[in-house]
């Protein structure tokens, strides 16, 4: 039982941690005594590598999981049940083992494997393989993210006005991955308030907070407990201002929509606007920070996605019929935000699995050669399957944070290319060993047997 992983890459004209998250997998995703992993950095006479959505983790899993289906094959058994065999409890790529807050992999594993259909799916592939030229296979591939716990510092301020609007002011930006929208569910749960009577302000240097960069897919386990704490903040304060109104200890009462009333009873109740102290006082603040992680304990999310493919023999062409994604993020906050998170992970991972490369001037200048939209070829509708399939493994972690919301949006990239692989050998016997997968690449290796 040991695993050995050689990583090399090209770091550019600067060091730039290019090759510093191939290994994670290797090291932390499967249960092993015995893992070695060497990571080397090249300078080469180009622009220095920069991270990209979960920076390295797609690279490492291209070779971790195809390994690990080559070991299946060997072993003849379920590419999913030698998951579940070596099925890591602890964290063995951190000193100490430390174990994780919560763990949905073995859940995303059987429920994504329960919506993908995935034994009929396997036992149709072969049906296929006497055809012709159209061969269909199935894949599919696991993952982990190591910062999905996100960490301070964070602070927010929520102002409550007399008219029961809400400005929730933060330092985080929103760089389209519905930051915004989640922040804004977290107030409204909170203080019961239609997330339209809510302003935000944020990542402006000038009038927000100091936040860490959006990015690692820590905004909202970072972002989202302090949201959180400041609500409670003041929901502490309206309760107070109630109890002489209401006649009752604060214990005794509860907000509802646009109100606070007496636990249970509807009619004994007064309108926020209508609060003596919220009327005289025009605007309350509630302040939260961000608490520190678990200090003995792993803050991961975890995912399993599952494709199928069709393969032309005679042309190379790889066709991706369906995935399905089923990914354990902690409390699913939304999940309008949630399913779009799972679509764009899907799409970027089948860029980098099937159309995306660059191609340098490495004779000469070093510079990019492909540096446009039609000669670095980003996947299109065309290329993306209209069949994906978000499956939200909804696992609060009480120990990450106080929302129980862990990070998404890189791990659902982690594993798409690799279930392409896994997929397209279970189609046509050929194993891919560089990405992307086209059909230059493919009908070369076809041609060689392999």
């Amino acid at each position: 039982e040991t695993i050995e992983f050689f990583g090399l890459g090209a770091s550019g004209a600067y060091s730039a941690g290019g090759t510093s998250l191939l290994d994670w997998l290797a090291k932390d995703m499967y249960q092993c005594p015995n893992v070695r992993t060497e990571l080397k950095d090249v300078y080469i006479n180009a622009g220095p590598a920069r991270p990209f959505r979960a920076p390295g983790y797609p690279q490492g899993s291209w070779a971790v999981e195809q390994i690990m289906d080559e070991l299946a094959i060997e072993l003849d058994m379920d590419p999913i049940q030698l998951r579940l065999k070596n099925f890591a409890s602890t964290s063995q790529g951190r000193e100490g083992n430390p174990p994780y807050t919560t763990n949905g992999l073995k859940e995303c594993l059987h429920k994504g494997a329960e919506a993908f259909g995935w034994k009929q799916a396997r036992k149709n592939s072969e049906q296929t393989k006497g055809r012709e030229h159209l061969r269909r296979g199935v894949g599919m591939a696991a993952c982990n993210w190591f910062v999905g716990g996100g960490w301070p510092p964070s602070t927010v301020i929520l102002k409550l006005f007399a008219d029961g609007s809400l400005n929730l002011n933060m330092g985080a930006s929103d760089i389209g991955t519905g930051t915004k929208t989640a922040m804004a569910l977290i107030a409204a749960e909170e203080l019961q308030l239609n997330p339209e009577q809510i302003q935000i302000e944020n990542a402006d240097t000038g009038t927000t907070q100091y936040a860490s960069p959006s990015g690692g897919s820590k905004t909202v386990p970072t972002e989202g407990p302090a949201v959180r704490e400041a609500a409670l903040n003041l929901k502490a304060q309206l309760l107070a201002m109630a109890e002489d109104v209401l006649g009752h200890p604060a214990d005794d009462l509860e907000l509802v929509k646009d109100a606070v009333q007496v636990k249970g009873d509807s009619q004994n109740r007064v309108e926020l606007t209508k609060l003596p102290g919220l009327k005289e006082q025009q605007v309350i603040l509630g302040i939260g920070h961000k608490a520190p992680n678990p200090q003995d304990k792993v803050i991961t999310p975890f995912g399993a996605q599952f494709c199928e493919v069709e393969v032309n023999t005679n042309t190379g062409e790889v066709r991706i019929l369906r995935f399905v994604a089923a990914h354990e993020s902690g409390r699913v906050l939304d999940r309008l935000t949630f399913d779009s998170q799972v679509i764009g992970g899907v799409t970027m991972g089948v860029g980098l699995g099937t159309t995306e490369f660059r191609v340098l001037d490495v004779n000469h200048t070093g510079k990019l050669c492909n540096r446009n939209w039609h000669d670095y070829k980003l996947p299109t509708m065309l290329d993306v399957p209209s069949e994906i399939t978000s499956v939200a493994i909804d696992l609060p972690d009480s120990e990450a944070n106080i929302t129980g919301a862990k990070g998404l949006g890189e791990p659902v990239t982690v594993p798409t290319a690799s279930a392409i692989a896994n997929a397209v050998f279970n189609a046509v016997g050929v194993r891919m060993e560089e990405s992307p997968i086209n059909s230059v690449t493919l009908l070369a290796r076809l041609k060689t047997g392999g």
